[in-house]
């Protein structure tokens, strides 16, 4: 086949300091080449288009030798950034692998993701507040703990140790750090305290297929700091970790009740956001055995480098999947969602 890889570039280098990374959700050129082999590996014909200014004229030039694009661009501005390609695609009537333009923005938005879930029987999402300013009000119902995040990143951009708080006065400190600073504002969420478990899917409709579950690991974190996939965890201390499998357990162990209930789960989020093709999405399983929905992420990282932590590939190889494999099955769901032969 003839496929078009859209995908933005990581240029900075890495940094601690959160405001000098402004392309952290990109894909570094490692990640883009990996998958580019990957694609002709398996036989394609690749061609590269990078989601900046140019990307609609690009596919519009490229649209009657290609078969179908392969989307991991995180976009490059906006409220709903992750939808650009797909409606670039649906503009130009090609197919694409992926959410759609309406589910990616939804789910980029941690906040309309919630409100969109909580009424669905079956469903448990954290109390919540999205706030613009450090003078939005907290409602009552929100009791400490608390956690602050930004509404519209992913990575875990913004999610630092100390936006975990536990009394007014640091809560007004961290919404004076934090407002205004991320678009799309800032969510304070009830912390949820228990174990959390992030889940990848592969597939559609009733074929979805929901990888071995991995369960975040903390025991590795310096002593008091809070147990959560901060931007720490996942950009500072993991790195130094000798062993990888530290960081989490996979498959997770689990009761066959709770294993169930978050496969159940999973599954009636995927279907009712209509996700397609992959995605991973994360939760919190608290003491009383309640399953709390955290975030979904519409276009998982896919690192092909095994001596790095990238979850959906994680959860894919201990599924048997090869790296090839996982990709191939991106397409092949993605073709047979769009009526198109996989060859």
């Amino acid at each position: 086949m003839n496929v078009a890889f859209a995908y933005n570039a990581q240029r900075s280098k890495f940094t601690a300091h959160l405001d000098q990374q402004t392309d952290l959700e990109f894909d570094s050129p490692e990640v883009i080449e990996g998958i580019v082999q990957s694609l002709e590996r398996l036989g394609h014909r690749v061609y590269l288009i990078e989601a900046d200014l140019n990307a609609l004229a690009k596919l519009a030039k490229l649209k009657n030798k290609i078969h179908i694009v392969f989307n991991i661009a995180e976009g490059i501005g906006g409220e709903a950034r992750e939808s650009q390609i797909p409606i670039y695609c649906e503009m130009l009537n090609i197919p694409y692998t992926h959410s759609g333009p309406t589910t990616h923005a939804l789910g980029l938005n941690k906040s309309w993701t919630k409100q969109f879930l909580v009424g669905i029987p079956g469903i448990n999402v954290p109390k919540s507040v999205l706030i613009s300013s450090e003078q939005t009000m907290i409602p009552p119902a929100l009791t400490y703990p608390l956690i602050i995040k930004p509404n519209s990143e992913g990575s875990s951009k913004g999610i630092l140790d100390k936006n975990v708080v536990h009394e007014l006065k640091t809560l007004k400190e961290r919404m004076k750090t934090m407002s205004g600073n991320f678009q799309g504002g800032v969510i304070v969420e009830e912390y949820i305290e228990g174990r959390e478990f992030t889940v990848g899917a592969l597939g559609n409709n009733e074929t979805v297929e929901i990888l071995p579950i991995i369960e975040q690991k903390f025991d590795f974190l310096p002593k008091g700091m809070n147990k959560i996939a901060s931007y720490e965890l996942k950009w500072i201390y993991e790195d130094k970790l000798r062993n990888l499998q530290d960081a989490y357990d996979c498959p997770a162990q689990l009761s066959k009740k709770e294993r169930k209930l978050i496969e159940d789960t999973t599954r009636l989020i995927y279907q009712t956001l209509n996700v397609r093709d992959c995605a991973r999405i994360d939760y919190r399983l608290d003491a009383k055995g309640k399953l709390y929905f955290i975030e979904i992420n519409t276009l998982p990282g896919m690192i092909p480098d095994e001596k790095v932590i990238s979850y959906f590939p994680l959860a894919a190889r201990t599924a048997g999947y090869s790296y090839d494999q996982m990709i191939e099955k991106i397409l092949q769901v993605a073709c047979m969602r769009w009526g198109l032969k996989y060859q």
